[in-house]
């Protein structure tokens, strides 16, 4: 039973820089993946003191991980990137890209295919390499590197532009 109002999946569109380079190429992360769930994990710290009954807590970080299922549909560009990582043994600096992710229900106003966004830098941990009646999966976690940056994605040129800069026309 769908509830009115409550948001969907297909509303969040999910794009992987694939590029090897300084110049980023954004590939949408659709077909194929079966799960890619975002686990914002808020790290916190506790205090009590002695003439208080109950602790304070307050959120001091995010140790954020989008786990993925995906079947390997080798064709799509952000698929076979997350397998290379994986199948390569790729560590480091090479297991590492970064991600957009776009709230398709949130247009910027007065702009055609442009959207609220957030870009967080991620790196790509491949756990497993399944075998699901004959077809071949990928299951892994992105991994989130520093601090999320919010702005806008254009869908049709598929440009990030963080909050505060502006494009010239």
């Amino acid at each position: 039973m769908a509830i009115a109002g409550v948001k969907k999946r297909r509303n969040i569109a999910n794009y992987l820089n694939t590029a090897s380079d300084e110049t980023a190429v954004y590939n949408l992360m659709g077909v194929g993946f079966t799960e890619l769930n975002e686990q914002p994990s808020a790290q916190t710290t506790s205090k009590r003191y002695i003439n208080m009954a109950s602790a304070s807590q307050s959120v001091t970080g995010y140790e954020p991980t989008w786990a993925f299922t995906a079947d390997q549909i080798r064709s799509e560009t952000a698929l076979n990137f997350i397998c290379e990582i994986g199948e390569l043994r790729k560590t480091g600096a090479d297991a590492e890209t970064d991600m957009v992710i776009v709230d398709l229900d949130k247009p910027v106003e007065s702009k055609t295919n442009e959207f609220s966004a957030r870009r967080q830098k991620i790196a790509v941990a491949v756990s497993s390499f399944g075998d699901e009646d004959g077809e071949m999966t990928c299951e892994g976690d992105l991994l989130g590197i520093g601090d999320v940056e919010s702005g806008t994605f254009n869908t049709q040129t598929k440009t990030f532009t963080a909050a505060g800069e502006q494009i010239e026309s």
